[in-house]
């Protein structure tokens, strides 16, 4: 057998020698080929240097060095005529800088001998060690003492050669596959197959110890992973990870868990900051999370205890990371984006605590005191200044997390308790202790750090203001909702006025703090956000329906007051969003306060549910306006404009269906009021813009106008139309429904004509003009209809003197169009009087021609000639008078 082993390892030998002597046959190529580029770049450069260098010229030859006693001046006239002497030649021009050498793209050859052949002789050896494990227990050669000995004599051997290779490589630059790490690599990968083989397949270790060998072995490979980089770092990671996956137990144990992933996650973000490695930093919280996670759900967690202990001990790993151990924070200039993260995603953990023992007061005391300590950090460290309003979030979805077995009684007491009275279960007591304990705390310690807080960055003692701000509110609103299921409380309503008032206080003291640099006008705007809103959330604690609407749209109205006082920028903001709320309130329910509108016009409660929004946004527009901040105002100014058109609409509506607005249809009634109110309100628009400029004021002109053509158009002249429909109409032969329907939308639509000039497209006034001619000739025809038909429109013409009154009325129409239009110099006035004396003079000559007899026939002629006539005079002598002949 013997014999037999050592013909093996002979045979596996050959190939091994094969790859080294091929290994080293390359490496010796390629110094030769590194040798020859060397010299042939060495030869080149003196080339270059000796073609650069001038030869000497012939008259520079040298000359003798003269005698020391001087000859003699020869005489004038046996001096030697002067010489030309050569030109200097030319210095020589500089050689041109050799161009970088371009870094040389790996071989093949690179490819196979240094990266490959190292990453694959890595694997060969981790997996030679498995399989000559695996044929020593085939072959039964040693028993299992041995095995594991001579494993954990092969891991150790990697280790040191890895460790040796790092020392011989020095301090010089890492290569492109760092050889000492896959090494170590490999011995680490072969301790965690010892250990784990140790425990698993023979028993020699009962789980406690196979748990603590392999969280040593994982701890100690992370540590190793600072003298030999990432990979080595990579999979000390998994294997510590993945650990407890590997050791089972009949009987789990929470803190033992917890306690053994505290080390590996210790020591991974111990070598993460020493490497600024961010990436082991991030697996190594996210893998923690989720151990924690998986506990939680699994059940594992029996008490909430070890679950909090584990939480805040990784709080302190990562804020350790953030500091590197020293007591004072670094005065980071930006949110530190690891470290934060993972204390928010570690204290995410501790909202499940409550759950596990049934809500009890010590627990919920222990998981406030984590939110807490978040803000806390928050006001520790400038980079861990998001946290605080992650601690406000997170409080409040602890209070999510209560069920219904801990509020008992939340079916029977649907209000807070009164002074003197007790709740009638301890689970809602400890619920509205949790929530009122918490949110004071949070308001009075977020307050005093953001005061003390530096004002730059602003946006660190702004973040620590939001968070005093949001916590209360979130808080309270969760606490309303658990309790009172949203039915209207005075009491929860009085708290949120208390917090709204404090808040408020706090806006007054920042903003009077801001000039001198004291305070961050991001703090006055957190606190300022903060008092609106709780001031909301009080109104609609205490409100519904239509008074709920009204409050919104007066705090809407109070932020643009306080901002004509105190420039804050973000009320703008809390206005807009308050009016939307209002305005998204009256899309859900138009009748505000229901069927319970009364039948009395006008005043109803239309007029407070749509007037006093109206009128409170207009104050706030011109408040905000003289604030400075015409984004809100100008919202508001719309929103008004918006208001005053639905007021109008819904009283138009409440008016013709005695007070039924749920009634389907429309009307001729309401189809005219509706257009006289549109046309009204762009009337409105246009002269109030002619004093100043607002865009608000001129789409709204414009809109307004439009939607009067539209109403005038598709419901007064077809859909509407008693001539069509059949609709009685209402009243006697001269005040009946067509003076509102017809009349008073024509007047209306001339006075938005009238105003519709300057600033605004010229077809808007056309459109107009064009409605207002079309709504009067509908009505003097319905009107002559109405006389004779009675109230029913809808059928056939009997009489003859009814078709010949429709061409006197429209002479008469035309006549008084020709009038004013004279005496307003309005040519689009005259255009229309000529095509209505047209219209008639196609009637007569089209219809009564042959329509009428007798009398009627022959009236209606003379009529239209003496009419025709008349007019031709109009134009002849006032219009267009003939030029006076000259002297």
């Amino acid at each position: 057998m013997d014999e037999f082993g050592l013909l093996i390892l002979l045979v596996l030998a050959v190939p091994v020698m094969a790859i080294a002597g091929l290994t080293l046959g390359l490496s010796a190529r390629r110094r030769i080929d590194t040798l020859e580029r060397r010299l042939a770049a060495l030869e080149s450069a003196f080339a270059r240097k000796a073609a650069a260098e001038p030869s000497p010229l012939p008259s520079q030859a040298p000359q003798p060095a003269p005698a020391t006693a001087q000859a003699p001046p020869a005489p004038a006239a046996a001096a030697s005529p002067p010489r030309m002497s050569a030109p200097t030649p030319p210095a020589p021009k500089p050689a041109p800088p050799k161009p970088a050498p371009q870094k040389p793209g790996r071989s093949l050859e690179e490819l196979v001998g240094a990266r490959w052949s190292v990453i694959v002789g890595g694997l060969a050896l981790a997996l030679g060690g498995i399989f000559l494990v695996r044929y020593s227990i085939e072959q039964g050669l040693i028993g299992p003492a041995a095995r594991i000995t001579l494993g954990a004599l092969f891991s150790a051997g990697l280790l040191a050669l890895g460790e040796r290779l790092r020392r011989a490589e020095g301090s010089g630059p890492r290569k492109a596959i760092d050889i000492p790490a896959v090494v170590t690599s490999a011995g680490a990968t072969s301790a965690f197959a010892t250990v784990y083989a140790a425990y698993a397949l023979y028993g020699f270790l009962p789980p406690a110890a196979a748990f603590l060998a392999l969280g040593i072995v994982a701890v100690a490979t992370l540590v190793a992973a600072v003298l030999h980089g990432p990979v080595l770092g990579a999979a000390g990671l998994i294997g510590a990870y993945a650990t407890p996956l590997l050791v089972s137990s009949d009987e789990p144990n929470a803190i033992a868990l917890f306690a053994y992933l505290l080390a590996p996650t210790a020591a991974a973000f111990a070598v993460a900051r020493m490497r600024n490695w961010p990436p082991l930093a991030l697996a190594a919280g996210i893998a923690a999370f989720a151990w924690g996670a998986l506990a939680v759900l699994g059940g594992l967690a029996a008490g909430s205890g070890p679950l909090l202990a584990y939480v805040v001990g990784l709080i302190a790993l990562a804020a350790a990371m953030h500091s590197g151990l020293s007591a004072k924070a670094p005065e980071a200039a930006a949110p530190d984006w690891i470290s934060g993260p993972l204390i928010a995603l570690f204290a995410l953990l501790a909202t499940a605590a409550p759950a596990i023992d049934g809500f009890g007061a010590a627990t919920l005391a222990a998981t406030g005191a984590v939110m807490l300590a978040l803000l806390g950090l928050a006001a520790w460290a400038p980079g861990l200044s998001p946290l605080a309003p992650v601690g406000a979030v997170l409080a409040a979805l602890v209070t999510l997390s209560f069920d219904d077995g801990a509020l008992t009684a939340m079916a029977e007491a649907t209000s807070l308790p009164a002074p003197g009275e007790t709740p009638r279960s301890d689970g809602l007591g400890g619920f509205l202790a949790f929530c009122g304990v918490l949110g004071a705390a949070f308001l009075a310690a977020g307050a005093f750090a953001a005061r003390i807080a530096s004002a730059s960055p602003a946006w660190r003692s702004g973040l620590l203001a939001a968070a005093a701000a949001a916590a209360p509110l979130l808080l309270i609103a969760s606490a309303y909702w658990r309790v009172a299921e949203f039915a209207p409380d005075l009491r929860f309503a009085a708290i949120a006025v208390l917090v709204a008032a404090a808040l408020a206080a706090l806006t007054e003291d920042a903003a009077r703090r801001e000039p001198s640099g004291a305070a961050s006008p991001a703090a006055t705007a957190a606190y300022a956000t903060g008092a609106s809103a709780a001031l909301g959330l009080a109104l609609a604690m205490a409100m519904r329906d239509g008074g709920l609407t009204v409050a919104l749209s007066f705090l809407a109205m109070a932020l643009g007051l306080v901002a004509a006082r105190r420039n804050i920028r973000a009320l703008g903001w809390l206005a807009i969003v308050a009016a939307a709320i209002v305005l998204v309130r009256i899309g859900v329910d138009p009748r505000i306060v229901g069927d319970d509108l009364g039948t009395t016009p006008l005043f109803n409660a239309l007029l407070w549910g749509y007037g006093a929004p109206m009128v409170a946004f207009w104050i706030g527009a011109r408040a905000f306006a003289k604030a400075g901040q015409p984004l809100p105002s100008q919202a508001l100014e719309g929103l008004s404009l918006v208001f005053a058109l639905l007021l109008s609409f819904m009283q138009a509506r409440h008016f013709a269906t005695g007070g039924e607005v749920a009634t389907p249809g429309v009307g001729i009634l309401e189809a005219g009021l509706d257009a006289t109110v549109a046309f009204a309100l762009s009337a409105a628009a246009g002269k109030l813009s002619l004093g100043r400029a607002s865009p608000v004021l001129n789409w709204g002109a414009v809109i307004a106008g439009g939607l009067g053509a539209i109403i005038s158009v598709v419901g007064l002249l077809l859909v509407s139309n008693p001539f069509f429909t059949g609709e009685p109409v209402e009243g006697g032969a001269v005040f009946n429904a067509l003076i509102p329907g017809y009349l008073l939308p024509a007047l209306a639509a001339f006075a938005a004509a009238r105003f519709a000039g300057e600033g605004r497209p010229v077809w808007l006034r056309r459109a107009l003009g064009g409605a207002a001619l079309a709504l009067a000739f509908a009505f003097l025809t319905l009107f002559v209809r109405r006389a004779f038909a009675g109230p029913e429109l809808d059928g056939p013409f009997e009489s003859d003197a009814e078709w010949y009154v429709y061409s006197a009325v429209w002479l008469v129409f035309a006549l008084a169009l020709l009038t004013v239009g004279v005496v307003r110099r309005s040519q689009t006035l005259r255009l229309a009087s000529a095509l209505i004396a047209v219209l008639v003079v196609l009637k007569v000559f089209l219809l009564d021609l042959a329509g009428l007899g007798g009398v009627w026939r022959a009236v209606s002629f003379i009529g239209l000639g003496g009419v025709l006539i008349g007019v031709g005079l109009v134009y002849q002598r006032l219009l267009f008078p003939k030029p006076a002949a000259s002297a």
